[in-house]
């Protein structure tokens, strides 16, 4: 064995006790200097004088084996400090992945603050929407209603359109045939009514014409006038030709607005309803009617009296 090995297990406490108790099992050790002095060629050639050559080869054995132990603890060691050494590095590692997962957590968190926060947002809008949502759905049920209604009052509208139309067509073929005997009128009547029938060949234009309310009062005159001036002939047309136009005026308006005035013979003649005709008595009984007058049924106001014989 070599000899600086030998010496340096030397300095080994538990060979240096071993080394003692087989010099003198009995004697205590005084002092660690006096017995093993730092110099090693002392302590090697002391070290021959206090044992045997077997005590000696025993004791190398022994130091071998526990040079053998000790290169078994120093690799363990290694080992220890190895596995520390890693474990260290893992334990840094573990840190640093612990801060950017602490960092990454934070911002999850701050987020998640973010997406809670548009969550209510969203929540209020959807409250604002949905209520919105119902007031639509109510006004486009009270439109509905209002439309059916509407729709109810066209339907009326048209049948009153198809039942005017009707009557239309009626009246339209009687104003033919009025506007033909129309033309047979004298001359003297027919200039009276040219501010009526402006163009006098022409059935629009008398159909026109004798669609106007102020129209009714210009007819209803000539008419008096041809009565009392004797054209018979004439009076007739024109008392046709004024019921027609009468008609005409109302079938213009919602509803009928005018009507002639009742009055019959033997009714006790009415000075607000009724006016003499030539030769007639101021009071008493209507024994013939010359011409019926009319009246607005809306206001009652007259707008010509009847023209009656009193006697």
């Amino acid at each position: 064995m070599d000899k600086k090995i030998l010496l340096g297990l030397l300095d080994d406490q538990d060979v240096k006790k071993k080394i003692l108790e087989l010099v003198d099992g009995k004697q205590e050790v005084q002092s660690e200097e006096k017995i093993f002095p730092t110099n090693e060629t002392i302590l090697y050639e002391q070290t021959k004088k206090l044992f045997s050559p077997e005590e000696t080869d025993d004791l190398t054995e022994k130091i071998f084996r526990l040079e053998e132990e000790n290169r078994d603890l120093q690799e363990k060691l290694r080992t220890k400090i190895s596995a520390e050494i890693s474990l260290g590095r893992q334990a840094k590692e573990l840190e640093k992945n612990l801060e950017t997962l602490r960092g990454e957590y934070f911002k999850l968190k701050k987020s998640l603050a973010q997406a809670e926060q548009l969550s209510m947002t969203l929540r209020d809008d959807v409250k604002i929407w949905k209520q919105h949502a119902e007031n639509e759905r109510r006004r486009a049920n009270s439109l509905q209603r209002e439309l059916d209604g509407t729709q109810e009052k066209i339907s009326a509208l048209e049948k009153s359109v198809g039942e005017l139309n009707a009557q239309l067509e009626m009246s339209f073929a009687r104003g033919r045939e009025l506007f033909k005997k129309y033309q047979g009128v004298g001359s003297h009547a027919r200039q009276l009514l040219q501010g009526v029938f402006t163009r006098e060949n022409n059935f629009m234009s008398f159909i026109c014409g004798g669609a106007q309310t102020d129209s009714l009062e210009t007819i209803w005159d000539v008419l008096r006038e041809c009565l009392m001036s004797g054209r018979n002939q004439d009076a007739e047309i024109l008392r046709e030709i004024f019921e027609y136009c009468l008609e005409l005026v109302n079938a213009s308006k919602k509803q009928a607005s005018y009507s002639l005035l009742p009055v019959r013979v033997g009714d006790r003649f009415d000075s607000d309803f009724h006016s003499e005709a030539p030769g007639s008595r101021a009071q008493g009984k209507i024994s013939a009617v010359w011409l019926p007058g009319y009246r607005n049924d809306y206001n009652g106001r007259v707008f010509r009296k009847s023209v009656v014989q009193v006697s």
